[in-house]
């Protein structure tokens, strides 16, 4: 009987130093959540009546499809750095549809903007759909944003009507706000052209297809 007391103690203390241990070694770094966010005026209250805009689906690519961070190193073309402790919330593609949303609400001057996968409570005029081939940071220096978009009409029919976007933007400081805000800023940009377009088609003015960075005439 002795003797098992013995080991239950000396099994007691092994946990307690053990859980010493680790509490020596500290704490994890605590995840930390961000969002991109549109960065154009809201429409006001008198848009309500503005041009209806269905903004998705959106694609990106298979490795940027992830609540982590990816950032690309500046001395790679071939690496991808994984952010274990800096996410997106909801996500990257959620977070890209928002904030396009958002942008091409503001910039038409509607508030009838619906984001896939919502259904639509009216006819659409337009539904947008962007097929992302980079959307990433570069060494802490710049941020690329590379794309393809296609507009379709809804009920009036016609189209669709194609371009391609690319922009790249600089990182103005250090840290996680800033690489943030590029994001925001190359949306807007990606905003402003297939807005652009869009406002040209209900002029009726547009052609086909888009060169690159470049809104109708």
């Amino acid at each position: 009987m002795k003797r098992l007391r013995q080991l239950a103690s000396c099994r007691a203390a092994a946990i307690v130093a053990a859980g010493l241990a680790l509490s020596c070694l500290g704490r994890s770094p605590t995840v930390i959540f961000y969002t991109m966010n549109s960065v154009s005026d809201r429409p006001t209250a008198e848009a309500s009546d503005g041009l209806a805009i269905g903004v998705g689906p959106v694609r990106v690519p298979r490795y940027l499809d992830r609540s982590e961070w990816v950032t690309r190193p500046g001395d790679s073309t071939s690496r991808l750095e994984i952010d274990d402790y800096r996410h997106w919330a909801g996500g990257f593609s959620s977070n890209v549809l928002s904030a396009l949303g958002e942008n091409l609400g503001a910039k038409l001057d509607t508030q009838r903007v619906v984001v896939y996968p919502a259904e639509a409570p009216f006819p659409l005029d337009y539904r947008v759909s962007v097929n992302f081939q980079a959307f990433e940071g570069i060494g802490g220096e710049a941020l690329v944003l590379r794309a393809r978009w296609v507009i379709r009409a809804g009920s009036a029919g016609g189209g669709p009507w194609s371009g391609q976007f690319t922009v790249r933007r600089p990182i103005e400081g250090a840290g996680s706000d800033a690489l943030v805000a590029a994001h925001n800023e190359a949306l807007d940009l990606l905003a402003d052209a297939i807005a652009s377009w869009i406002e040209s088609l209900a002029m009726g003015n547009a052609g086909t297809d888009a060169s690159e960075n470049q809104p109708p005439g």
